[in-house]
């Protein structure tokens, strides 16, 4: 097997593209960053991405990708050799990793092996789900106004981002909320806002954003009730008619992670359509 790094994005979005298109689901995150950092290569931090693929006779084993300071992220794969040889690889390289986020058995295997490797300990920080939506049950659409966000909304949609990740990312640093706010300014300013809101009574009640981009789907995250407006089905009718409107435009699937510990959300979801996929384990590296 042939490991190889790259400094070129669109030498690596040549080559990781047709790997991991070919289980968009389960690579449906890999597929929305390598968009992204195609688009403006500084999107998540001035860093230069770690962007590294595992070659077997001309056919691509993995992909893995890390945009630093976040955690690395590994591909689907059937092939769980090429877990051993992305540790080597890596340790040779003397990266430092917070963390990884993959699917269970190569999580498992990676933050084992990393973390013996490098005398290290690793705690499983978070169980999550991957789903994919087809059709939305026409029950869940509900009747309220829903439309994109427009500016003289953009203070409330900075407030409950702020809230949003403080509350369900545990791990999300202040940096990190405004470069999120940052982006989403920018949209204001040009029009081209990516978040949905639900209303009641022409109040703005619910969030959800239209995020990254696969080749035959979208990305939906940021969804958010504040805590006084909960249990009123808010949650569940703003992301139905989010991801209505997102079938509408062409894709053939919605894409979204949840957090297993949280039994609402993934209920919302299932019964708005939303299919588990697989499941991923998000492990973080600690020193003994």
């Amino acid at each position: 097997m042939e490991p190889r790094f790259y400094d070129n994005i669109d030498e690596f979005y040549d080559v990781a593209f047709p790997f991991l298109v070919k289980h968009e689901a389960e690579n449906n995150i890999h597929l929305s960053i390598i968009n992204s950092l195609k688009n403006k290569i500084d999107v998540y931090g001035n860093e230069y991405p770690l962007l590294f693929t595992i070659v077997e006779t001309n056919i691509i084993k993995l992909v893995v990708l890390r945009t630093p300071p976040h955690d690395l992220l590994i591909s689907y794969t059937e092939d769980l050799n090429t877990i051993e040889i992305l540790v080597e690889e890596l340790t040779k390289r003397c990266e430092k990793l917070p963390g990884v986020l993959s699917f269970n058995a190569a999580a498992d295997l990676f933050a084992e092996k990393w973390c013996e490797k490098n005398s290290l300990k690793y705690d499983l920080f978070r169980k999550e789900r991957i789903y994919k939506l087809k059709k939305v049950s026409e029950d869940t659409l509900g009747h309220r106004k829903f439309s994109v966000a427009h500016k003289d909304h953009q203070e409330l949609v900075f407030q409950w981002t702020g809230e949003m990740m403080r509350e369900a990312l545990a791990d999300t640093t202040d940096e990190e909320i405004q470069r999120n706010i940052k982006a989403l300014r920018e949209e204001f300013n040009q029009h081209s806002s990516s978040i949905y809101l639900l209303f009641e009574n022409d109040k703005p009640v619910s969030m959800a954003r239209k995020a990254g981009k696969t080749p035959n789907g979208n990305f939906v995250n940021l969804v958010y009730t504040p805590k006084i407006l909960r249990r009123r089905g808010y949650a569940t009718e703003c992301v139905a008619k989010l991801s209505k409107l997102l079938l509408d435009e062409g894709n053939k699937y919605c894409f979204l992670f949840t957090d297993l510990s949280n039994p609402t959300s993934n209920s919302i979801y299932q019964k708005i359509g939303y299919q588990p996929v697989i499941d991923e384990n998000h492990y973080k590296f600690l020193e003994k």
